[in-house]
């Protein structure tokens, strides 16, 4: 899908011949003043009469031309540029309704300290990341729960302590126990723990988006219009984060549609949901069999050189390193982080050079140079996914 147009709503209006100047105002308040055979022959600009005309005329005209028209009614007029409640308006034409923000919901490992014992980890408990790019990511378990005796480990429903899609995080980030809970030796997130995916509220460029994508669903024919406004109605699932296969991967009648999430990984619950309601709710054209999938990953393994500006402390170097980590980690979309980085994305060339640049931008004056040991990723229907990240400084 295409991204929603920047449009310089002033250019159009000086195209279309509309004075949106004082000097042009002037001239046409000028010509129509002597059009009604207007006797004042003192049109100087510093007469007292054009400082009244302009003070009563072209100061509130320019107003309502650019404050009103130009900055607010025509933007506002078109999916394509509305903001804010004016969008919901849009949205409302075609039966939408903005997304709320959501929580990311899961299942976390918390391991006993004696699988003799039974453990009871109280509602409320809090499990935390380690600090990525100054933020520490929390979840607290919903209820109480006790571990039974007998069992290692057990795993425990928790939620996010904010909505949105940072919390979506992949296995392994949270395993921080802020407050130790008496019989609990280790607490982790594993692979695949997301029940239910965090996001915030749909944003005006992802409503505009599914706006869009709306006029082609009237005629009801199941083709990707209808199946991508099925999914993206989701909370967490954005319309141009959806990828259809159409060579029919089994057989006649068969397609496959892929999910990207923003940040994270898509979990399987989240998959097994869709699949129910497009195909076991009967949500599907008759003799189609559309199958919803995780996006294909492809696994790259990348190292990193810094060489340091001079005279670095230890500290730094170390403070150093974990940020270029954390900055190439949010660009293969483990995190929310650093959002003006890049992004991977199915179909394109992630340029490792683009990276470099960008690194260098976020680390300053820290770095006096560094190196990326890979080449640019091109990817197909599959996104890229890190397996490590090794980053070593340059004694």
């Amino acid at each position: 899908m295409s991204a929603r147009p920047q449009v310089d709503f002033q250019r159009l209006v000086d195209a279309a011949g509309i004075p949106t100047t004082d000097e042009a105002l002037a001239i046409e308040l000028a010509r129509e003043v002597e059009a009604a055979g207007s006797l004042i022959t003192n049109d100087n600009r510093m007469s007292p009469f054009w400082r009244l005309q302009k003070a009563l005329v072209i100061k509130p005209a320019l107003w309502l031309l650019r404050g009103l028209i130009v900055g607010h009614v025509l933007p506002n007029s078109f999916a394509a540029t509305a903001r804010g409640y004016y969008q919901d308006l849009k949205a409302w034409d075609v039966d939408l309704t903005r997304k709320p923000a959501t929580s990311t919901r899961g299942q976390v490992r918390f391991v006993k300290q004696s699988p003799a014992d039974a453990v009871t980890v109280p509602a409320g408990t809090l499990v935390s990341t380690e600090r990525i790019n100054g933020v520490i990511y929390s979840l607290a378990t919903v209820q109480a729960v006790t571990l039974p005796a007998g069992q290692p480990e057990g795993l425990i429903v928790c939620e996010a302590s904010a909505p949105g899609s940072a919390w979506n995080l992949p296995a392994g980030y949270y395993c921080i126990l802020p407050k130790a809970v008496p019989g609990i030796v280790s607490v982790n997130n594993p692979v695949d723990w997301i029940t239910q995916p965090g996001a915030e509220q749909e944003d005006d460029d992802a409503l505009g988006l599914r706006i869009q994508n709306q006029f082609s669903v009237v005629g009801r024919y199941h083709i990707d219009a209808v199946y991508r406004s099925l999914l993206a109605s989701v909370a967490g699932i954005r319309a141009d984060h959806i990828f259809f296969e159409h060579d029919a991967p089994r057989g006649p009648g068969t397609a496959n549609a892929f999910i990207l999430m923003e940040v994270g990984e898509t979990s399987a619950s989240l998959i097994a949901q869709l699949n129910h309601h497009v195909m076991a709710q009967g949500n599907h054209g008759h003799g189609d069999d559309l199958q919803v999938a995780a996006m294909p990953e492809t696994r790259h393994e990348l190292s990193l050189t810094l060489y340091p500006a001079p005279n670095l402390t230890e500290a730094e170097l170390a403070g150093l390193q974990q940020q270029a980590d954390a900055v190439v980690r949010a660009a293969f979309r483990e995190t929310a982080a650093y959002p003006q980085v890049t992004r991977t994305w199915p179909n394109g060339r992630f340029s490792i050079s683009l990276l470099t640049t960008q690194l260098h931008q976020i680390l300053g004056e820290s770095v006096e140079s560094l190196e990326i040991h890979y080449q640019d990723i091109i990817s197909g229907l599959s996104i890229p996914r890190l397996d490590t990240v090794t980053v070593a400084i340059h004694e």
